[in-house]
Parts: structure tokens; C-alpha cells; sequence
């Protein structure tokens, strides 16, 4: 299998393109100067493109892929707000980009050359929308908006464009502040991580989702700032980890089988202020980005106990902050 790994790194506006072995080792392919500062980055269902969102000129920069994984930028679209995240659809026919800012939920229809069009629908008055994730089943999407408290969900209609939900919102404890999300690969189970109190609250899908386990992130005791930033599962479903920005922890949680409960297996420090991670499409790898350190850091994923070994630290540009990773066909 072989990978690319994508950094942004927000402060020096770049994206870094490393090239990763079998063994987790990381070396440098390419160092792409981004539009603006870049922010959330996305690969298209094909490996054919890779998006990224940049601000302040509130854009969607388009870059091809070349078979080794290289980028050219091929387009730059304008967006009705700064994008704190972007999604595709299954069929990468479709991306959505959340504001959280400008508090709008932005609808563009990938064109055949590959560049997202300007948005066809716009849905305003969202507080602080801070991720679009797009569910199991391919039609439904949650929107955490941390200003509200509320995951709003959305129908994904056959031309891309979205309809509320409005019977099924979900609320969840007050100053929690949702932000990104997780989904189990196999069993109908999602997992929400709230920035500001640290917890992580599970979901099953049945009909009308429903809220089955909340977790609390930080040790027993703990009383200082809360600050959790991302989210991810392992491919095989068993694994689950989540960073914390105040303490730079990642926690590593054992998850049941059928997917609806959370044993804290492990607490591991790594990269100072991790903005952002991923782990690779083998389930082998976390790669965690430090946005204070500038640095990201490779661990080895246990195979059989999830555990986190460090590998390597790779120097970055200045505040890196999101990763994304592609399987080269």
C-alpha cells in the first residue's frame, strides 16, 4: 500500500506532501505554497483531486493529483464564508463547506474538470457551524454547531442539495460546544467530540438517533481549561482516538463490538497544541499535527491493543494544523 500524507500548515501557508513506507516513515515529496492561509483539506473519492480551504479570501483551492501523489493547483473557487471544514459525498459529485464564522452551510457541485462550482444553495443562520460529516449511509448529514449545542441534521437530496431534518436535531449538554465527528466503519454508531467540555458522546442509528454513552475526556479531578479538537476510528473499527489541545493528549479508547461503548485504554502525549490528526487507511498509523510545535509526529498503532508508539517527528511548516491521507492507486 502505498500512501501520501498531507499537511496544512495554516501560519506558513503550505501544504506538505510526504511520501510514507510501509514501516510509517515519512520523506518529503513536495512543499506547495497555498493561495492563502490554508485550513481543512479533503481528497476526492477518486485520489484524482485534493481540495483545500483557504482564508481570509474565503476559497476552495483545487489541486490534481499526480500518480505519486504531487499536487498542481488547477482552480480556486470563492466561498460564502471561512470554511472550518469540507466534506465530499460519496461520489465526490458534491462538496459542502461549513462557516463557522460566518455561520452559513455552503452546497458546490464538483464540475467534470474537477473544480467545485460556485455554491447552488447556501443555508444561513447557523451558530457556528464547525464540521459537515457525511453519515454511513451516504444521504444523511450532521452539522455540529458549537455555538448552539446542536447537531443539526440534514437529508442529501439526489442533486447534492441539502433539506433539514428539523424533528431530528440533536442537543447536547449545554457549553458543550460540538465539533467534529467520527462514524463506526461497520455498525450504525456515531461518536461526537464537544470542544469546549472535553466529552465525547456516542449515537446509535436506529430510525431516530439517539444518545447511548458520553465520556469524559480529561483524568479524574482535572480542572483545568478543556479544549478537544479532533476525532477518528480505525479502519477496522476497534480503536478509537480523540486530542485534546490543553493538555496535548491523545486518549485511545477500546470500542465494543457492536460499536456503542467507550473503555479509556490509554493517555499519550504528543505534539504540543494537536489541532488535528488522521490515521492512515491501514489502520496502522496516527499521524498527529502540533500547531505549536510545528512539527507532526508518526506513531505505530498496535495491532492487537491500540496502543501508540512513537516513530518519528517531522518538521513542518508554521502551524500545522490538519492532515489527510491518500492511498495511491
Amino acid at each position: 500500500m502505498k500512501q501520501v500524507v498531507y499537511v496544512a500548515s495554516t501560519e506558513s501557508h503550505q501544504i506538505h506532501v510526504w511520501q510514507m513506507n510501509e514501516h510509517g516513515e515519512m520523506s518529503l515529496l513536495q512543499t506547495v505554497s497555498t493561495p492563502d492561509q490554508v485550513q481543512p483539506l479533503i481528497t476526492a473519492p477518486d485520489g484524482r483531486h485534493l481540495y483545500a480551504a483557504v482564508k481570509p479570501g474565503n476559497a476552495v483551492a483545487t489541486y490534481k493529483i499526480a500518480e505519486d501523489g504531487k499536487l498542481t493547483q488547477t482552480g480556486l473557487t470563492p466561498l460564502p464564508g471561512t470554511a472550518a471544514y469540507i466534506t465530499l459525498d460519496k461520489a465526490g459529485r458534491t462538496l459542502y463547506a461549513a462557516s463557522y464564522h460566518q455561520g452559513n452551510l455552503a452546497v458546490l457541485p464538483i464540475r467534470d474538470n474537477g473544480i467545485p462550482a460556485r455554491a447552488v444553495q447556501v443555508i444561513e443562520g447557523l451558530k457556528n457551524p464547525h464540521s459537515a460529516n457525511i453519515a454511513q449511509d451516504g444521504h444523511t448529514l450532521f452539522v455540529p454547531c458549537l455555538g448552539e449545542d446542536h447537531i443539526r441534521v440534514y437529508t442529501i437530496d439526489e442533486d447534492g442539495r441539502l433539506t433539514e431534518r428539523h424533528a431530528d436535531m440533536l442537543t447536547v449538554a449545554a457549553g458543550a460546544g460540538p465539533r467534529h465527528m467520527a462514524f463506526h466503519p461497520a455498525k450504525h454508531v456515531a461518536y461526537c467530540l464537544n470542544e469546549l467540555n472535553a466529552t465525547i458522546n456516542v449515537y446509535r442509528e436506529w430510525v431516530k438517533v439517539r444518545e447511548i454513552q458520553s465520556v469524559d475526556m480529561m483524568a479524574d479531578g482535572y480542572s483545568g481549561r478543556r479544549w478537544a479538537a479532533d476525532i477518528h476510528i480505525t479502519p477496522d473499527g476497534h480503536h478509537l482516538y480523540a486530542c485534546e489541545r490543553a493538555s496535548s493528549v491523545i486518549n485511545h479508547y477500546r470500542v465494543s463490538d457492536d460499536g456503542g461503548h467507550l473503555q479509556l485504554a490509554g493517555r499519550y502525549p504528543t505534539e504540543t497544541q494537536p489541532r488535528g490528526f488522521a490515521v492512515d487507511n491501514s489502520g496502522r498509523f496516527l499521524i498527529s499535527a502540533g500547531q505549536l510545535s510545528h512539527h507532526v509526529a508518526v506513531s505505530r498503532i498496535d495491532a492487537i491493543t491500540g496502543e501508540l508508539h512513537l516513530i518519528n517527528r517531522y518538521p513542518a511548516g508554521k502551524g500545522p494544523m490538519w492532515v489527510t491521507v491518500l492511498t495511491l492507486k
